[in-house]
């Protein structure tokens, strides 16, 4: 397992564009620069986003059988977990807005715990 530099500078330049977009927001800053600026950042997130899949792609198919029904097992855990839970706390809180939609938060987090390291890191057949 070894780190990849390329995904590290990504998310290097990921955060502090970031942090400069936050700054901006706070301080209102209304010109055509923070415009480029933003309209950049959000052509930039796309473009990691899919750099991120398609580098999960191919480290996926570079761990073993085993490896990855483990995974998937543990996605599926996570997955029916957090869905429960967040349908719980809504029908406790707030009953009349349940949705479809309140699946994306549980999936995304499922994902995010499951491959993580796969993103950030390059898996050698062994």
């Amino acid at each position: 397992m070894r780190q990849s530099t390329i995904t590290s500078i990504i998310c290097t330049l990921c955060v502090l564009s970031t942090v400069i977009i936050s700054f901006i927001i706070y301080m209102d800053i209304d010109n055509s620069y923070s415009f480029g600026f933003m309209l950049g950042y959000i052509f930039f997130i796309i473009i990691v986003s899919l750099y991120w899949i398609i580098t999960l792609i191919i480290n996926i198919k570079n761990i073993k059988w085993f490896e990855l029904r483990k995974r998937l097992f543990k996605f599926i855990g996570l997955f029916i977990s957090f869905s429960a839970a967040i349908y719980i706390f809504n029908y406790i809180f707030r009953s009349s807005e349940i949705g479809i939609y309140d699946l994306s938060t549980p999936l995304a987090m499922a994902l995010s715990l499951t491959f993580f390291d796969l993103v950030f890191f390059k898996y050698k057949e062994s």
